[in-house]
């Protein structure tokens, strides 16, 4: 039977490209429905004795940003993840229905592995619900997908501020009902970042993070200042926050800078992961950065990056990139060997400007 695994990084679902007034979404971050359209629908078209995942590996859905009131008290109560997953599935219909109608064929599954910016796939509801839209199997992952010496993890339990407690997702003392126990940089993406955003909506996509505040002090000179004394406040208030949660890590906001800055592509982590458990290719996401790193011994580490768009300010990958990577794992005599790949669709005449 030919076996493949096709796995996603990064796609970072909101609620859709436009508000319901018709004005564009700036939060917005994913724009390409129909690519991944065709891709799904490329890997997924019917053929005997074929067996295919399309794993989609953290972040596939960024429900910190759609954040309802529940969270402007800085928890995340179930009710207030099944509103976030509602919305954005409301907001990509036609992306879902194309999930459905891959997971409802023969042989055909998905694989949800949870990412920093989708702690809401924690709550059985909210797996419920995607399990009813998709349909078919469904297999939901909390820290780390393995098989046949392939480890594939979303990447965020490297870094400490996006670090989960994975022995105490749930927090319900002092609490009217259960509430995610999340990491500090959960709040520095919903509480600072995304105001940032509002009025420089490419402000995560540029890279690496410290070579563009130094951009800043020549082009955006009242920005980037304005930015930098807002996250030392931003952090003092953490420090002295009423919710636990945030003041536990407010401290960890000062090494997050010197992370953001370093752009880090994860390979150290990847190593260490090949190291500890003996897998021949390791797969992460996370970092937005698209890397391959052979190791020798058939030892490979791949990230596929993101879907959405990434500015560089680096000299060997200067300017705005938009490349749709993923990683394509088949089998070959029983073993799976992995392969960066980029998908460039179906060639058309014409298609939208993405605002």
């Amino acid at each position: 039977m030919k076996k493949i695994r096709v796995v996603i990084s990064d796609v970072h679902l909101g609620n859709g490209r436009f508000l319901p007034d018709g004005t564009v979404n700036a939060l917005e971050d994913f724009a390409y429905d129909e690519k991944f359209i065709e891709l799904v629908e490329h890997y997924g078209a019917p053929e005997e004795g074929s067996d295919v995942e399309i794993i989609l590996n953290g972040d596939f859905f960024n429900m910190i940003q759609l954040m309802p009131q529940e969270q402007d008290l800085g928890v995340v109560t179930e009710r207030a993840a099944l509103h976030k997953i509602e919305a954005i599935m409301a907001g990509h219909q036609a992306l879902f229905a194309t999930l459905r109608r891959f997971n409802t064929e023969p042989n055909r599954r998905l694989v949800f592995i949870m990412g920093n910016h989708e702690p809401g796939l924690l709550w059985p509801a909210v797996r419920e619900v995607i399990g009813r839209v998709v349909g078919g199997e469904v297999l939901f992952v909390e820290e780390a997908y393995v098989f046949d010496g392939v480890h594939v993890e979303h990447g965020h339990q490297i870094e400490p501020i996006h670090r989960f407690e994975k022995d105490r997702y749930f927090l319900t003392r002092g609490y009217p009902e259960p509430v995610l126990n999340l990491p500090w940089g959960t709040y520095f993406v919903k509480d600072f970042l995304y105001r940032i955003k509002r009025s420089r909506p490419y402000v995560d996509k540029v890279k690496p993070f410290g070579k563009f505040m130094r951009w800043c002090l020549y082009n955006d000179f009242w920005f980037g200042l304005a930015t930098v004394v807002r996250y030392f406040w931003f952090i003092l208030k953490t420090c002295f926050s009423r919710l636990p949660l945030k003041r536990k890590g407010a401290l960890k906001g000062l090494s997050a800078w010197l992370e953001l800055a370093r752009s880090p592509t994860l390979v150290e982590g990847a190593e260490d992961i090949m190291r500890q458990t003996g897998a021949r290719i390791v797969v992460l996401g996370h970092s937005h950065i698209p890397f391959v790193r052979n190791f020798g011994n058939e030892r490979v580490y791949l990230n596929p990056g993101t879907w959405n768009d990434i500015t560089s300010l680096d000299i060997p990958t200067l300017g705005h990139d938009r490349r749709l990577l993923y990683v394509l794992i088949e089998y070959r005599d029983g073993r799976p060997y992995a392969n960066l790949m980029e998908w460039h669709g179906q060639n058309k005449l014409y298609s939208a400007v993405v605002p």
